[in-house]
């Protein structure tokens, strides 16, 4: 995929220690092109995968375009998109993930491949946002968290895709 191939080459000039990956198809394969340039192997993280656990794989929206969740995601109405979830599960499966790999390799830039809905949920419970999906995040966008050595989590910027421009 161009995006991810792009992803990886602005990663090439970046300090990557490591890089983690839900074990949906879609995010490994752009994690590996994100370590490649660094020589590294990707570490599965199942608890990175989508919203949706029961799930193997991934549905993309355009996958959904035809249903009515994907044309609510497409008209914007993101709560009637979002599927019932455990949000506040969702949301600490992915601070545990994620506090697991920053202790890996503390101090350090961590590299994460993970899903839309699952990032979301994550961003709005460390915002403290009342949707749990504020934002459309694009393909290889990166949101950058710092986790500070209180655990605390700080956002430091969302769906940044500058390089794809």
């Amino acid at each position: 995929n161009g995006q991810a191939q792009r992803l990886g080459a602005w990663l090439r000039g970046e300090p990557v220690a490591q890089v983690v990956s839900s074990h949906y198809k879609r995010a490994h394969q752009t994690a590996l092109l994100a370590a490649e340039p660094h020589g590294l192997d990707v570490l599965v993280d199942e608890r990175f995968r989508e919203w949706d656990s029961d799930r193997t794989s991934y549905a993309t929206p355009e996958a959904i375009a035809d249903t009515p969740q994907g044309r609510a995601f497409a008209e914007g109405r993101f709560e009637d998109f979002v599927p019932k979830y455990d949000k506040a599960e969702v949301a600490q499966r992915m601070r545990a993930a994620v506090l697991d790999a920053t202790r890996r390799a503390p101090g350090q830039l961590t590299v994460v491949a993970s899903h839309g809905g699952a990032i979301n949920t994550l961003l709005s419970d460390i915002l403290q946002a009342p949707s749990p999906f504020f934002f459309n995040p694009g393909y290889t966008s990166m949101s950058r968290i710092a986790v500070l050595r209180s655990e605390r989590f700080v956002i430091e910027s969302v769906n940044d895709t500058g390089h794809l421009r």
